[in-house]
């Protein structure tokens, strides 16, 4: 099966046509096989019946002759006449004797004559037949009945050429000198057709010769065109003998089978030719094989058609796929167009919308690599402004240090507390990763915090309602301190009134952490909170201009929490003009152990 596989699919078909003509040759000629033997064992049924049907009727028919002839051997009136030397009355009983023969012969067809001859020339018969058998006494064995002597022209003396005779010896059954003393003979002369009956054996039916033979190899009967009387000539000898002998027979070959037949000490012999018994079923065969040859040279059409149906699309598709193979981007914007059975065109349709889909997902690739170069470049951009509002940190550090030691030194508190909370916001700005946890920020957002209630004289306060869950979420850092700023300095700076700052932070069922900055300073107009918002879901390709505001701030974080947790992340926000605002973070799960 794996070397069939490897073929061509036009010479798979091929073998297939081969495999099914194989076949139907397997089944004409098992068919021949079966129908040979059926009409063999058909003849042998139908010679073994007629053999069996003749046999019976010959020695039905040797029965009835056998009885007659000894009803008439012992018939009183016989004997007499046989015996009786006065030619008076043996006139007398001539006439007698003559209606007793009549009556006899009548009570059987086919007797053509009956002859008492006897032993002291006297004799007596029906129609003149004495004649022809008066010497035959001679060859008639003693103490037989019904003995067939053999076959004998009679010329025109009965209408046919041929008879049969048979003899009895008539012994003088009266006591005395003459008991049991042979007087005279009886003759029976027969229709040889009579003998074995009135069926019809001239059927010639499958070529088959039945002949009905006598001692002398002479047909008696026979369904061929041999004539009665006729001997068979130039059958080998010796072979007879064999029931189902092979011969050779006026130059054919015979299956000869050959039943004896005591009654007449004959034969019945049939030969069948080899040939011919199955002549009708090599005619059939042959002319099985001619039309099969010309179905087979009607059918190339039809088969050449179906092949190159099937192959030449298959070779357009495999062309148009070697060609997309190369890599040729005109090629591979083609789309291939095969019209023929279903099952290639629907190759066909699966290939070009494989090919669509290929094409729609390098436009996407390509698409995705751009857009992963802005982030990347953005991030430089953010790199590189980060690095150009900064002064050395540690310098900073170090002078905060130092002003912090003289206000403690003057005894100055106000001056102490707003150094030591910048001193930890740039501590906490220049040590640890770029990730930490919320409760650091929070830490750096109470110090912010501090700075800015002396600047505005406490103003306002604030009040912090966050999860010991949520304050072990791992966030980026310097994320929250831009929303503090943006609402203390737009939501506080402009009013004179106490304002209040909430800052929450809880965590979903999902793992999310929303940390909300909430006031209730001035608020902004609507058409202001608008443009925030298309700023922020806007794909920020450059960085904000410092003229921007306050909204620098927003927009950066927005932008950090996108970059690193996705497009569903980042910064809302809602205010009213008069009556606060609220920024919502959503940031995905980062636990502290994972920063």
């Amino acid at each position: 099966m794996a070397f069939l596989r490897k073929l061509s699919i036009r010479s798979q078909l091929i073998i297939l046509a081969a495999c099914t003509i194989i076949v139907i040759l397997i089944v004409i000629f098992h068919s021949y096989s079966m129908m040979s033997g059926m009409v063999t064992r058909n003849h042998e049924a139908y010679v073994e019946q007629t053999v069996s049907e003749i046999r019976k009727n010959v020695t039905s028919n040797k029965d009835v002759i056998n009885r007659l002839m000894q009803n008439i051997s012992y018939n009183g009136e016989v004997q007499r006449f046989l015996v009786e030397g006065n030619d008076l009355l043996k006139y007398e009983q001539f006439k007698d004797l003559s209606e007793l023969l009549t009556n006899q012969k009548e009570l059987k067809e086919g007797i053509l004559d009956i002859v008492i001859s006897g032993a002291n020339g006297a004799w007596i018969d029906l129609n003149g037949g004495n004649q022809y058998v008066a010497s035959l006494q001679q060859e008639v064995p003693p103490k037989v009945n019904a003995y067939y002597v053999g076959m004998q022209k009679f010329g025109s003396l009965y209408g046919s050429g041929e008879g049969l005779i048979f003899a009895t010896p008539i012994y003088y059954k009266e006591q005395g000198d003459m008991f049991n003393r042979l007087v005279g003979t009886l003759f029976f002369i027969m229709n040889p057709k009579a003998l074995a009956g009135e069926q019809e054996y001239a059927s010639k039916q499958y070529s088959s010769h039945i002949y009905l033979l006598d001692k002398d190899q002479k047909v008696i009967t026979s369904n061929s065109e041999e004539p009665v009387g006729s001997l068979l000539q130039d059958i080998p000898e010796g072979e007879q003998s064999d029931p189902n002998a092979m011969i050779e027979w006026n130059n054919k070959k015979y299956v000869m089978q050959t039943v004896s037949v005591p009654d007449i000490d004959g034969s019945i012999l049939s030969m069948a030719p080899k040939d011919e018994l199955l002549a009708d079923l090599l005619d059939i065969r042959k002319l099985e094989l001619t039309i099969l040859g010309i179905c087979l040279l009607v059918l190339v059409i039809p088969f050449t058609f179906i092949v190159n149906n099937i192959l030449r699309p298959l070779k357009r598709l495999i062309f148009f796929m070697t060609t997309v193979k190369r890599g040729d981007l005109l090629k591979f914007k083609k789309r291939i167009s095969l019209q023929g059975y279903m099952e290639i065109s629907i190759m066909a349709t699966e290939l070009n919308s494989m090919l669509d889909e290929i094409d729609h997902l390098t436009q996407r690739l390509l698409e995705t690599n751009a857009e992963l170069y802005g982030i990347e470049l953005e991030k430089k951009k953010s790199e590189l402004a980060f690095l150009r509002s900064q002064i050395n940190p540690h310098f900073l550090y170090n002078t905060l240090e130092a002003i912090t030691g003289i206000a403690v030194v003057e005894g100055q508190s106000k001056i102490k507390t707003m150094t030591r909370s910048l001193s930890n916001i740039f501590r906490y700005s220049i040590k640890g990763g770029d990730v930490v946890p919320l409760r650091e920020e929070v830490r750096m957002i109470e110090s912010y915090v501090q700075i800015q209630q002396i600047r505005f004289a406490d103003r306002f306060s604030v009040h912090y309602d966050i999860s010991e869950e949520a304050l072990a979420f791992a966030i980026p850092k310097m994320i929250l301190q831009p929303l503090v700023e943006n609402a203390i300095y737009h939501g506080f700076e402009p009013t004179l009134k106490a304002g209040e700052l909430w800052i929450k932070g809880s965590i979903d069922g999902q793992g999310k952490l929303f940390l909300t900055v909430e006031d209730n300073g001035t608020g902004m107009e609507l058409s202001r909170l608008e443009e925030l918002r298309n700023r922020m879901s806007a794909s920020s390709s450059a960085m904000p201009e410092a003229e921007d505001g306050g909204s620098i701030g927003l927009v950066n974080v927005n932008n950090r929490i996108k970059l690193m947790f996705g497009p569903e992340y980042g910064v809302s926000m809602d205010s009213v003009l008069g009556g606060g605002t609220q920024i919502r973070l959503t940031i995905a799960e980062r636990r502290e152990s994972d920063a």
